[in-house]
């Protein structure tokens, strides 16, 4: 299983670097952090604690989530505009 989210995690960074969209860019960032996030929870030892944070209006409102290693929500899906929409949705230590 392992294999198969760093595979498209590859997948995922490759058609973000290829294509200048911004919103096909938002879209395999969310598939991108889905497997990261999955990738990071089986992780039997980790350097300091990560954060899986949850914003419920990216993804046209479907939601999407990302690692932080700050508990602090720094939202990646709008910058500025909505920096701090989102919470933490589970710790891993």
């Amino acid at each position: 299983m392992e294999k198969s989210h760093l595979n498209k995690s590859i997948e995922m960074l490759k058609a973000i670097s290829k294509n200048e969209d911004l919103e096909n860019q938002r879209a395999h960032f969310v598939i991108l952090n889905e497997n990261l996030v999955a990738l990071a929870s089986n992780l039997e030892s980790l350097e300091g604690t990560i954060y899986v944070q949850q914003c419920p209006m990216a993804n046209t409102n479907k939601g999407a989530v990302w690692l932080s290693t700050e508990q602090e929500i720094r939202n990646p899906y709008f910058g500025d505009a909505m920096l701090t929409c989102g919470s933490v949705i589970e710790t891993l230590d």
